[in-house]
Protein backbone atom coordinates (compact mmCIF):
# COMPACT_ATOMS: atom_id res chain seq x y z
CA UNK A 1 0.00 0.00 0.00
CA UNK A 2 1.27 3.64 -0.60
CA UNK A 3 1.72 5.68 1.95
CA UNK A 4 1.88 8.95 0.83
CA UNK A 5 2.48 12.42 2.99
CA UNK A 6 -0.77 13.90 1.12
CA UNK A 7 -2.65 10.77 2.02
CA UNK A 8 -1.79 12.04 6.04
CA UNK A 9 -3.17 15.54 4.91
CA UNK A 10 -6.57 14.04 3.50
CA UNK A 11 -6.85 11.51 6.94
CA UNK A 12 -6.03 15.15 9.02
CA UNK A 13 -9.58 16.79 7.05
CA UNK A 14 -11.16 13.84 7.54
CA UNK A 15 -10.18 14.25 11.43
CA UNK A 16 -11.18 18.01 11.70
CA UNK A 17 -14.24 17.05 9.51
CA UNK A 18 -15.59 14.21 12.12
CA UNK A 19 -14.56 16.90 14.60
CA UNK A 20 -16.45 19.57 13.68
CA UNK A 21 -19.23 17.59 13.01
CA UNK A 22 -19.76 15.88 16.78
CA UNK A 23 -19.34 19.52 17.92
CA UNK A 24 -22.00 20.93 15.98
CA UNK A 25 -24.40 17.92 16.82
CA UNK A 26 -23.41 18.27 20.41
CA UNK A 27 -23.66 22.23 20.09
CA UNK A 28 -27.50 21.63 19.02
CA UNK A 29 -28.06 18.58 21.74
CA UNK A 30 -30.12 19.56 24.23
CA UNK A 31 -29.95 18.35 27.97
CA UNK A 32 -31.90 15.48 28.60
CA UNK A 33 -33.77 12.85 31.23
CA UNK A 34 -31.20 12.77 34.23
CA UNK A 35 -28.75 15.77 32.95
CA UNK A 36 -31.15 17.97 34.58
CA UNK A 37 -30.59 16.47 37.88
CA UNK A 38 -26.68 16.27 38.12
CA UNK A 39 -26.91 20.03 36.63
CA UNK A 40 -28.85 20.96 39.52
CA UNK A 41 -27.82 20.84 43.68
CA UNK A 42 -28.73 17.36 43.89
CA UNK A 43 -25.85 16.45 41.75
CA UNK A 44 -23.62 18.71 43.77
CA UNK A 45 -24.87 16.28 46.97
CA UNK A 46 -23.75 13.03 45.40
CA UNK A 47 -20.97 14.48 44.49
CA UNK A 48 -20.22 15.62 48.39
CA UNK A 49 -21.30 12.47 49.56
CA UNK A 50 -18.73 10.87 47.31
CA UNK A 51 -21.85 9.24 45.33
CA UNK A 52 -22.43 6.60 47.84
CA UNK A 53 -24.35 4.48 47.69
CA UNK A 54 -25.28 5.73 44.14
CA UNK A 55 -22.91 3.56 41.74
CA UNK A 56 -19.06 3.58 41.38
CA UNK A 57 -18.89 5.38 38.07
CA UNK A 58 -16.95 8.01 39.75
CA UNK A 59 -15.45 9.69 36.85
CA UNK A 60 -18.24 9.28 34.40
CA UNK A 61 -20.28 10.85 37.57
CA UNK A 62 -18.05 13.89 37.90
CA UNK A 63 -17.87 14.13 33.62
CA UNK A 64 -21.36 14.44 33.80
CA UNK A 65 -21.51 16.99 36.79
CA UNK A 66 -19.23 19.13 34.22
CA UNK A 67 -20.73 18.82 31.38
CA UNK A 68 -24.49 19.64 32.11
CA UNK A 69 -22.85 23.18 34.32
CA UNK A 70 -20.33 23.96 31.85
CA UNK A 71 -21.69 24.10 27.76
CA UNK A 72 -18.33 25.03 26.01
CA UNK A 73 -16.83 21.85 27.68
CA UNK A 74 -19.50 19.18 27.16
CA UNK A 75 -19.56 20.70 23.19
CA UNK A 76 -15.89 20.20 23.19
CA UNK A 77 -15.55 17.01 24.66
CA UNK A 78 -18.65 15.30 23.02
CA UNK A 79 -17.22 16.54 19.66
CA UNK A 80 -13.32 15.33 20.42
CA UNK A 81 -14.39 12.18 21.30
CA UNK A 82 -16.98 11.68 19.31
CA UNK A 83 -14.29 12.23 16.46
CA UNK A 84 -12.06 9.89 18.33
CA UNK A 85 -14.32 7.21 17.98
CA UNK A 86 -14.04 7.54 14.32
CA UNK A 87 -10.72 7.56 13.77
CA UNK A 88 -9.02 5.71 16.05
CA UNK A 89 -10.20 2.53 14.67
CA UNK A 90 -8.39 3.20 11.51
CA UNK A 91 -5.36 3.84 13.48
CA UNK A 92 -5.85 0.97 15.43
CA UNK A 93 -5.65 -1.05 11.99
CA UNK A 94 -2.24 0.68 10.89
CA UNK A 95 -4.04 2.12 8.07
CA UNK A 96 -3.73 5.08 6.06
CA UNK A 97 -6.44 4.49 3.39
CA UNK A 98 -8.80 7.24 3.12
CA UNK A 99 -11.59 4.44 2.52
CA UNK A 100 -10.88 3.19 5.81
CA UNK A 101 -11.77 6.24 7.68
CA UNK A 102 -14.34 7.31 5.48
CA UNK A 103 -15.85 3.72 6.22
CA UNK A 104 -15.46 4.40 10.05
CA UNK A 105 -16.94 7.76 9.98
CA UNK A 106 -19.88 5.78 8.02
CA UNK A 107 -20.97 3.19 10.15
CA UNK A 108 -20.77 5.23 13.24
CA UNK A 109 -22.66 7.36 11.57
CA UNK A 110 -25.94 5.16 10.96
CA UNK A 111 -25.69 3.25 14.65
CA UNK A 112 -29.51 2.39 15.59
CA UNK A 113 -31.71 5.65 16.49
CA UNK A 114 -32.07 4.22 20.50
CA UNK A 115 -28.29 3.72 20.47
CA UNK A 116 -27.78 6.89 19.57
CA UNK A 117 -30.11 8.52 21.73
CA UNK A 118 -28.38 7.04 24.53
CA UNK A 119 -25.13 8.02 23.99
CA UNK A 120 -24.53 11.00 21.89
CA UNK A 121 -28.16 12.12 21.84
CA UNK A 122 -27.44 12.08 25.78
CA UNK A 123 -25.11 13.78 27.77
CA UNK A 124 -25.09 11.35 31.13
CA UNK A 125 -24.93 8.44 28.34
CA UNK A 126 -22.07 10.01 26.43
CA UNK A 127 -20.13 10.47 29.67
CA UNK A 128 -19.82 7.00 30.75
CA UNK A 129 -20.49 4.24 27.80
CA UNK A 130 -18.46 7.03 24.76
CA UNK A 131 -15.87 7.88 27.08
CA UNK A 132 -15.18 3.79 28.48
CA UNK A 133 -15.00 3.00 24.84
CA UNK A 134 -12.35 6.11 24.08
CA UNK A 135 -10.46 4.42 26.70
CA UNK A 136 -10.45 1.16 25.47
CA UNK A 137 -9.60 2.38 22.13
CA UNK A 138 -6.66 3.90 23.46
CA UNK A 139 -5.30 0.75 24.87
CA UNK A 140 -6.12 -0.72 21.76
CA UNK A 141 -3.85 1.77 20.22
CA UNK A 142 -0.59 0.93 22.62
CA UNK A 143 -0.69 -2.87 22.51
CA UNK A 144 -1.45 -3.43 19.30
CA UNK A 145 1.70 -4.11 17.75
CA UNK A 146 1.04 -7.37 20.23
CA UNK A 147 -0.63 -9.09 17.47
CA UNK A 148 2.23 -8.75 14.91
CA UNK A 149 5.45 -10.78 14.99
CA UNK A 150 8.03 -8.13 16.01
CA UNK A 151 8.13 -7.80 20.09
CA UNK A 152 6.12 -4.54 21.23
CA UNK A 153 8.54 -1.62 23.27
CA UNK A 154 7.44 0.43 25.13
CA UNK A 155 9.01 3.97 26.50
CA UNK A 156 9.41 4.87 29.74
CA UNK A 157 6.42 7.49 29.54
CA UNK A 158 3.65 4.98 28.20
CA UNK A 159 4.44 2.27 30.56
CA UNK A 160 4.13 5.03 33.59
CA UNK A 161 0.81 5.88 31.44
CA UNK A 162 -0.58 2.49 31.85
CA UNK A 163 -1.34 3.04 35.50
CA UNK A 164 -3.75 6.28 35.00
CA UNK A 165 -5.04 4.79 32.24
CA UNK A 166 -5.80 1.14 33.69
CA UNK A 167 -7.00 2.68 36.89
CA UNK A 168 -9.20 5.83 35.15
CA UNK A 169 -10.87 3.16 32.62
CA UNK A 170 -12.43 1.45 35.35
CA UNK A 171 -14.58 4.27 36.35
CA UNK A 172 -17.01 4.28 33.61
CA UNK A 173 -19.57 1.51 33.27
CA UNK A 174 -19.62 -1.50 35.24
CA UNK A 175 -19.49 -4.03 31.88
CA UNK A 176 -15.96 -1.84 30.40
CA UNK A 177 -14.76 -2.40 33.73
CA UNK A 178 -14.88 -6.13 34.03
CA UNK A 179 -13.75 -6.21 30.44
CA UNK A 180 -10.76 -4.40 30.59
CA UNK A 181 -9.04 -6.69 33.56
CA UNK A 182 -10.32 -9.46 30.79
CA UNK A 183 -8.40 -7.81 28.04
CA UNK A 184 -5.43 -7.08 30.05
CA UNK A 185 -5.23 -10.86 30.98
CA UNK A 186 -5.48 -12.06 27.28
CA UNK A 187 -2.78 -9.56 26.10
CA UNK A 188 -0.34 -10.64 28.82
CA UNK A 189 -1.08 -14.58 28.00
CA UNK A 190 -0.31 -13.88 24.15
CA UNK A 191 2.57 -11.44 24.93
CA UNK A 192 4.21 -14.11 26.73
CA UNK A 193 3.01 -17.27 24.29
CA UNK A 194 4.59 -14.91 21.42
CA UNK A 195 8.11 -13.25 22.68
CA UNK A 196 8.23 -15.89 25.34
CA UNK A 197 8.23 -12.37 28.05
CA UNK A 198 6.10 -10.18 30.07
CA UNK A 199 5.79 -6.70 29.51
CA UNK A 200 6.08 -4.14 32.52
CA UNK A 201 3.37 -1.82 30.47
CA UNK A 202 0.66 -4.41 30.53
CA UNK A 203 1.88 -5.81 33.89
CA UNK A 204 1.03 -2.45 35.19
CA UNK A 205 -1.96 -1.92 33.68
CA UNK A 206 -3.86 -5.27 34.43
CA UNK A 207 -2.44 -4.01 38.06
CA UNK A 208 -4.26 -0.55 37.55
CA UNK A 209 -7.49 -2.04 36.40
CA UNK A 210 -7.80 -4.99 39.16
CA UNK A 211 -7.63 -1.81 41.68
CA UNK A 212 -10.18 0.60 39.52
CA UNK A 213 -12.65 -2.60 39.56
CA UNK A 214 -11.59 -2.84 43.01
CA UNK A 215 -12.82 0.80 43.84
CA UNK A 216 -15.39 0.79 41.96
CA UNK A 217 -17.45 -2.24 42.92
CA UNK A 218 -16.46 -0.93 46.86
CA UNK A 219 -19.43 1.44 46.11
CA UNK A 220 -22.56 0.53 48.50
CA UNK A 221 -24.95 0.09 45.56
CA UNK A 222 -23.28 -2.84 44.11
CA UNK A 223 -23.81 -4.93 47.31
CA UNK A 224 -27.73 -3.03 47.20
CA UNK A 225 -27.97 -4.82 44.00
CA UNK A 226 -27.24 -8.27 44.85
CA UNK A 227 -29.08 -8.67 47.79
CA UNK A 228 -32.52 -6.82 45.61
CA UNK A 229 -32.30 -3.92 48.00
CA UNK A 230 -32.03 -1.63 44.89
CA UNK A 231 -35.53 -1.47 43.06
CA UNK A 232 -34.35 0.53 39.73
CA UNK A 233 -31.07 -2.14 39.57
CA UNK A 234 -30.98 -5.75 40.15
CA UNK A 235 -29.95 -9.19 39.83
CA UNK A 236 -32.42 -11.68 38.35
CA UNK A 237 -32.04 -14.57 40.86
CA UNK A 238 -35.47 -16.42 40.69
CA UNK A 239 -34.49 -18.65 37.75
CA UNK A 240 -31.87 -20.95 36.32
CA UNK A 241 -28.62 -19.63 35.42
CA UNK A 242 -29.37 -21.41 31.88
CA UNK A 243 -32.80 -20.44 31.95
CA UNK A 244 -32.18 -16.58 32.51
CA UNK A 245 -29.61 -16.53 29.97
CA UNK A 246 -31.70 -18.13 27.30
CA UNK A 247 -34.67 -16.14 28.10
CA UNK A 248 -32.71 -12.62 27.54
CA UNK A 249 -31.55 -13.62 24.87
CA UNK A 250 -34.33 -14.66 22.90
CA UNK A 251 -35.75 -11.21 23.68
CA UNK A 252 -33.84 -8.29 24.27
CA UNK A 253 -29.62 -9.11 24.07
CA UNK A 254 -29.81 -10.76 20.41
CA UNK A 255 -32.23 -7.05 19.10
CA UNK A 256 -29.18 -4.85 21.06
CA UNK A 257 -26.45 -6.74 20.00
CA UNK A 258 -26.66 -7.85 16.65
CA UNK A 259 -30.03 -7.54 14.84
CA UNK A 260 -30.84 -3.70 15.35
CA UNK A 261 -27.49 -2.57 13.64
CA UNK A 262 -28.77 -2.66 10.43
CA UNK A 263 -26.16 -0.46 8.23
CA UNK A 264 -23.55 -1.90 10.43
CA UNK A 265 -24.71 -5.67 9.13
CA UNK A 266 -25.17 -5.20 6.12
CA UNK A 267 -21.28 -3.83 5.94
CA UNK A 268 -20.09 -6.73 7.58
CA UNK A 269 -22.46 -9.33 5.28
CA UNK A 270 -20.48 -7.62 2.05
CA UNK A 271 -17.10 -7.62 3.95
CA UNK A 272 -17.74 -11.55 4.74
CA UNK A 273 -18.65 -12.33 1.17
CA UNK A 274 -15.52 -10.55 0.19
CA UNK A 275 -13.35 -12.66 1.87
CA UNK A 276 -15.26 -15.43 1.15
CA UNK A 277 -14.84 -14.87 -2.76
CA UNK A 278 -11.62 -12.85 -2.99
CA UNK A 279 -9.32 -14.89 -0.21
CA UNK A 280 -10.93 -18.22 0.24
CA UNK A 281 -9.44 -20.22 -2.71
CA UNK A 282 -8.86 -23.57 -3.62
CA UNK A 283 -10.93 -25.10 -1.45
CA UNK A 284 -11.60 -28.61 -0.08
CA UNK A 285 -15.36 -29.77 -0.91
CA UNK A 286 -16.41 -29.51 2.64
CA UNK A 287 -14.98 -25.92 2.80
CA UNK A 288 -16.42 -25.01 -0.02
CA UNK A 289 -19.78 -26.21 1.52
CA UNK A 290 -19.44 -24.32 4.07
CA UNK A 291 -18.85 -21.06 1.96
CA UNK A 292 -21.95 -21.12 0.59
CA UNK A 293 -23.87 -21.53 3.56
CA UNK A 294 -22.20 -18.65 5.23
CA UNK A 295 -22.66 -16.66 2.02
CA UNK A 296 -26.44 -17.45 2.29
CA UNK A 297 -26.59 -16.55 5.74
CA UNK A 298 -24.70 -13.03 5.01
CA UNK A 299 -26.88 -12.66 2.29
CA UNK A 300 -30.15 -13.22 3.91
CA UNK A 301 -29.43 -12.06 7.30
CA UNK A 302 -28.89 -8.50 7.14
CA UNK A 303 -32.01 -8.04 4.82
CA UNK A 304 -33.88 -9.77 7.29
CA UNK A 305 -35.05 -6.50 9.64
CA UNK A 306 -35.44 -4.29 6.87
CA UNK A 307 -37.50 -6.51 4.43
CA UNK A 308 -39.33 -8.96 6.97
CA UNK A 309 -39.73 -6.37 9.57
CA UNK A 310 -40.01 -3.45 8.09
CA UNK A 311 -41.88 -4.11 4.58
CA UNK A 312 -43.96 -7.49 5.57
CA UNK A 313 -44.34 -6.83 9.07
CA UNK A 314 -43.63 -10.18 9.46
CA UNK A 315 -41.41 -9.88 12.76
CA UNK A 316 -43.27 -10.08 15.90
CA UNK A 317 -42.69 -11.73 19.45
CA UNK A 318 -43.56 -14.79 17.74
CA UNK A 319 -40.78 -14.92 15.52
CA UNK A 320 -38.57 -13.64 18.61
CA UNK A 321 -36.69 -17.11 18.85
CA UNK A 322 -35.99 -17.89 15.17
CA UNK A 323 -34.41 -14.00 15.00
CA UNK A 324 -32.60 -14.78 17.98
CA UNK A 325 -30.77 -18.13 16.78
CA UNK A 326 -30.49 -16.39 13.02
CA UNK A 327 -28.62 -13.83 14.62
CA UNK A 328 -26.19 -15.69 16.80
CA UNK A 329 -25.48 -17.62 13.25
CA UNK A 330 -24.64 -14.54 11.58
CA UNK A 331 -22.51 -13.50 14.39
CA UNK A 332 -20.76 -17.40 14.36
CA UNK A 333 -20.62 -17.34 10.56
CA UNK A 334 -17.87 -14.15 11.31
CA UNK A 335 -15.84 -15.68 13.61
CA UNK A 336 -15.77 -19.00 11.19
CA UNK A 337 -14.69 -17.08 8.24
CA UNK A 338 -11.94 -15.74 10.13
CA UNK A 339 -11.21 -19.02 11.63
CA UNK A 340 -11.25 -20.81 8.43
CA UNK A 341 -10.63 -18.49 5.53
CA UNK A 342 -8.33 -15.53 7.01
CA UNK A 343 -4.54 -15.83 6.19
CA UNK A 344 -1.79 -15.90 8.87
CA UNK A 345 -2.36 -16.69 12.55
CA UNK A 346 -1.14 -13.53 13.72
CA UNK A 347 -4.17 -11.46 11.51
CA UNK A 348 -6.88 -14.62 12.67
CA UNK A 349 -5.86 -13.76 16.42
CA UNK A 350 -6.61 -10.41 16.60
CA UNK A 351 -9.84 -9.93 14.38
CA UNK A 352 -11.15 -13.21 16.87
CA UNK A 353 -10.34 -11.26 19.73
CA UNK A 354 -12.17 -8.25 18.45
CA UNK A 355 -14.95 -10.48 17.65
CA UNK A 356 -14.72 -12.45 21.08
CA UNK A 357 -14.36 -9.15 22.84
CA UNK A 358 -18.36 -8.37 21.50
CA UNK A 359 -20.04 -11.20 23.60
CA UNK A 360 -17.33 -10.66 26.52
CA UNK A 361 -18.70 -7.21 26.43
CA UNK A 362 -22.34 -8.28 26.41
CA UNK A 363 -21.52 -11.26 29.04
CA UNK A 364 -22.30 -9.67 32.23
CA UNK A 365 -25.41 -7.94 30.75
CA UNK A 366 -27.23 -11.00 31.22
CA UNK A 367 -27.54 -10.66 34.76
CA UNK A 368 -28.53 -7.16 35.66
CA UNK A 369 -31.70 -4.83 35.03
CA UNK A 370 -32.23 -2.44 33.35
CA UNK A 371 -30.18 -3.05 30.20
CA UNK A 372 -30.46 -0.53 27.16
CA UNK A 373 -28.95 0.05 23.93
CA UNK A 374 -26.52 2.15 25.29
CA UNK A 375 -25.28 -0.58 26.95
CA UNK A 376 -23.96 -1.80 23.69
CA UNK A 377 -22.02 1.16 22.01
CA UNK A 378 -18.71 -0.63 22.84
CA UNK A 379 -19.60 -3.90 21.19
CA UNK A 380 -20.91 -1.79 17.78
CA UNK A 381 -17.45 -0.17 18.31
CA UNK A 382 -15.40 -3.58 18.39
CA UNK A 383 -17.67 -4.93 15.02
CA UNK A 384 -16.50 -1.38 13.28
CA UNK A 385 -13.22 -2.54 14.32
CA UNK A 386 -13.69 -5.86 12.87
CA UNK A 387 -14.82 -4.41 9.77
CA UNK A 388 -12.23 -1.83 9.44
CA UNK A 389 -9.33 -3.60 9.99
CA UNK A 390 -10.50 -6.83 8.01
CA UNK A 391 -11.09 -4.03 5.03
CA UNK A 392 -7.84 -2.41 5.58
CA UNK A 393 -5.87 -6.34 4.93
CA UNK A 394 -7.76 -7.07 1.48
CA UNK A 395 -6.54 -3.70 0.46
CA UNK A 396 -2.98 -4.44 1.91
CA UNK A 397 -2.93 -7.68 0.35
CA UNK A 398 -4.54 -6.58 -3.29
CA UNK A 399 -7.55 -8.36 -2.65
CA UNK A 400 -9.43 -5.51 -3.03
CA UNK A 401 -9.32 -2.77 -5.32
CA UNK A 402 -10.42 -0.14 -2.06
CA UNK A 403 -9.90 3.18 -3.60
CA UNK A 404 -13.07 2.61 -6.27
CA UNK A 405 -15.28 2.83 -2.83
CA UNK A 406 -13.44 6.22 -2.20
CA UNK A 407 -16.25 8.13 -3.66
CA UNK A 408 -19.32 6.49 -2.72
CA UNK A 409 -18.41 6.22 0.89
CA UNK A 410 -17.74 10.40 0.94
CA UNK A 411 -21.14 10.64 -0.65
CA UNK A 412 -22.47 8.61 1.98
CA UNK A 413 -20.73 10.45 4.99
CA UNK A 414 -21.83 13.46 3.32
CA UNK A 415 -26.08 12.57 3.02
CA UNK A 416 -25.60 11.53 6.54
CA UNK A 417 -23.87 14.49 7.97
CA UNK A 418 -26.44 16.42 6.41
CA UNK A 419 -29.44 14.33 7.62
CA UNK A 420 -27.89 14.69 11.01
CA UNK A 421 -27.18 18.56 11.01
CA UNK A 422 -30.33 19.25 9.40
CA UNK A 423 -32.59 17.24 12.29
CA UNK A 424 -30.43 18.68 15.15
CA UNK A 425 -30.30 22.19 13.71
CA UNK A 426 -34.34 21.37 14.15
CA UNK A 427 -34.23 20.12 17.62
CA UNK A 428 -31.65 22.46 18.97
CA UNK A 429 -33.79 25.67 17.48
CA UNK A 430 -36.67 23.72 19.16
CA UNK A 431 -35.25 23.30 22.40
CA UNK A 432 -34.44 27.05 22.41
CA UNK A 433 -37.60 27.89 21.71
CA UNK A 434 -39.35 25.66 24.46
CA UNK A 435 -37.08 27.39 27.23
CA UNK A 436 -37.64 31.11 26.28
CA UNK A 437 -41.70 29.88 25.93
CA UNK A 438 -41.64 28.45 29.50
CA UNK A 439 -39.32 31.70 31.07
CA UNK A 440 -41.91 34.05 29.22
CA UNK A 441 -45.06 32.09 30.56
CA UNK A 442 -43.08 31.84 34.26
CA UNK A 443 -42.80 35.93 34.05
CA UNK A 444 -46.19 36.44 32.90
CA UNK A 445 -47.11 34.67 36.50
CA UNK A 446 -48.71 31.12 34.80
CA UNK A 447 -48.83 28.32 37.42
CA UNK A 448 -48.95 25.42 34.87
CA UNK A 449 -46.33 26.30 31.76
CA UNK A 450 -46.90 24.28 28.65
CA UNK A 451 -44.10 22.74 26.81
CA UNK A 452 -43.77 21.50 23.57
CA UNK A 453 -42.29 18.14 22.38
CA UNK A 454 -38.66 18.61 20.00
CA UNK A 455 -38.94 17.19 16.83
CA UNK A 456 -36.76 13.81 15.89
CA UNK A 457 -37.23 12.50 19.72
CA UNK A 458 -36.28 9.23 18.30
CA UNK A 459 -32.36 10.40 17.96
CA UNK A 460 -32.88 12.14 22.21
CA UNK A 461 -33.37 9.89 25.52
CA UNK A 462 -36.41 11.37 27.41
CA UNK A 463 -35.79 15.13 26.01
CA UNK A 464 -39.55 15.65 27.69
CA UNK A 465 -39.97 14.91 31.28
CA UNK A 466 -42.85 12.64 32.32
CA UNK A 467 -45.23 14.47 34.65
CA UNK A 468 -45.90 13.53 37.20
CA UNK A 469 -41.93 12.48 38.01
CA UNK A 470 -38.77 13.72 39.99
CA UNK A 471 -37.25 14.28 36.24
CA UNK A 472 -40.64 17.29 36.10
CA UNK A 473 -40.11 18.62 38.98
CA UNK A 474 -35.59 18.95 38.25
CA UNK A 475 -36.58 20.40 34.65
CA UNK A 476 -38.50 23.43 36.71
CA UNK A 477 -35.43 23.42 39.26
CA UNK A 478 -32.76 23.48 36.45
CA UNK A 479 -34.33 26.44 33.98
CA UNK A 480 -35.03 28.55 37.04
CA UNK A 481 -39.10 28.33 36.78
CA UNK A 482 -40.63 29.58 40.13
CA UNK A 483 -41.09 27.06 43.11
CA UNK A 484 -44.74 25.21 42.58
CA UNK A 485 -44.51 25.28 38.54
CA UNK A 486 -46.43 22.61 37.32
CA UNK A 487 -45.82 21.49 33.60
CA UNK A 488 -48.24 20.71 31.02
CA UNK A 489 -46.80 18.83 27.45
CA UNK A 490 -48.70 19.73 24.79
CA UNK A 491 -47.25 18.19 21.10
CA UNK A 492 -45.07 20.19 18.94
CA UNK A 493 -47.74 20.88 16.63
CA UNK A 494 -50.73 22.44 19.08
CA UNK A 495 -48.59 23.73 21.00
CA UNK A 496 -49.27 27.94 21.67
Amino acid sequence: MIRTERNWKLLSLVSFVAFMFYLYIAFRTPLTHDDWTWGIAEGMKRYHNGFADYNGRYLGNIVEILITRIDWFRILMMGAFGALMVVLPAVIAKTNSLGAYLLSFLLFLVVPANMFAQTYGWAAGFANYNTAAICILVYLLIVKNVFYDKAPKYNIFLTIFAVPLGFCSQLFVEHATLYNIVAGVFIIVLAFVKFRKFFLFHILYLVSTIAGAVWMFSNGAYAKIFSGEDTYRTVNNDVGFIEKIYGIFKTTMYQFLVMNNVGLNIVLAIIGILVLTKVAQNLSTLQLIFKNVFIMILTVYPLYRPVVGQVFHISSSNTATFEAFFSLAFYLVLVAIVIMFIPGSNLKTELSFYLLSVVTLAAPLFFVTPVGPRNFIICYMFFVLFAVRTIHFMYEENYLNFRAAYVPLFSLVIVFMIAFMYMFTQIGRSDDARIASARAQAEAGAKVITIKRLPYEQYLWMSTPIIPSYQATNFVKYYNLPNGTTLKIVPSNSAK
